[in-house]
């Protein structure tokens, strides 16, 4: 009686150990998992209108109508990286020989005070000023008119600043963008008997923060 309780108990302890022994096991493999794990980068989307400062072609600077487009990656880095698409329509609403503009840019951009601001800091004011970034970067522009067209490279460079249109702690935001844009171009392309030179866009932007 004794030896087949001595058994049992024996028993019981043996699937005890290997039980946890399993567990333990486990948890050392899932550990390195969980450990890996790690947020991607938040993405941004926006979509914008304005106007284009210019004179090219023209007796004077004028108002254009400007498109934008734009993608990046890392809102909540202090530094991120961007891609934007530019469009100007001047051709027909001026005397002169006005240019369109088309252009792409690449650029990173710098906020200052996203080492000091938390992104999870909720007030308004901090995610206001954290978001608040400078534009440094590299373009290609193609300025023409209906019949002839020239293409150059050039420094972008601009100032963004970014109004908050949600309520923080969700994964996803709205913005508006108030930015202003200027190439500086390495060269001045020959279009038409005009020179091209360069121009300064000031714009407004709805951005998606997902």
């Amino acid at each position: 009686m004794r030896s087949e309780r001595g058994h049992t108990r024996g028993g019981v302890v043996a699937r005890a150990r290997v039980a946890a022994a399993l567990v333990l096991g486990g948890a050392l493999v899932a550990s390195p998992g969980r450990a890996q794990e790690r947020p991607r980068p938040r993405l941004s989307a926006a979509i914008g209108m304005g106007m284009s400062l210019d004179a090219t072609g023209l007796s004077e600077t004028k108002t254009i109508p400007a498109f934008f487009a734009t993608g990046g990656v890392g809102v909540d880095w202090p530094v991120g990286f961007e891609l934007q698409a530019f469009a100007t329509a001047a051709q027909g609403r001026f005397d002169g020989t006005p240019m369109d503009r088309l252009a792409l840019d690449a650029f990173g951009v710098l906020r200052p005070f996203a080492w000091k601001v938390s992104a999870a800091d909720p007030r308004y004011r901090a995610r206001l000023v954290r978001a608040t970034g400078l534009e440094l970067g590299l373009a290609l522009e193609r300025d023409g008119t209906t019949i002839n067209a020239g293409s150059r490279y050039g420094l972008h460079t601009g100032v963004r600043f970014e109004i908050p249109l949600g309520l923080p702690g969700y994964a996803s935001e709205l913005r508006l963008r108030l930015a202003v844009r200027r190439m500086q171009g390495f060269s001045t392309p020959h279009v038409q008997g005009v020179d091209v030179g360069n121009s300064t866009e000031v714009y407004a932007a709805l951005v998606s923060v997902f």
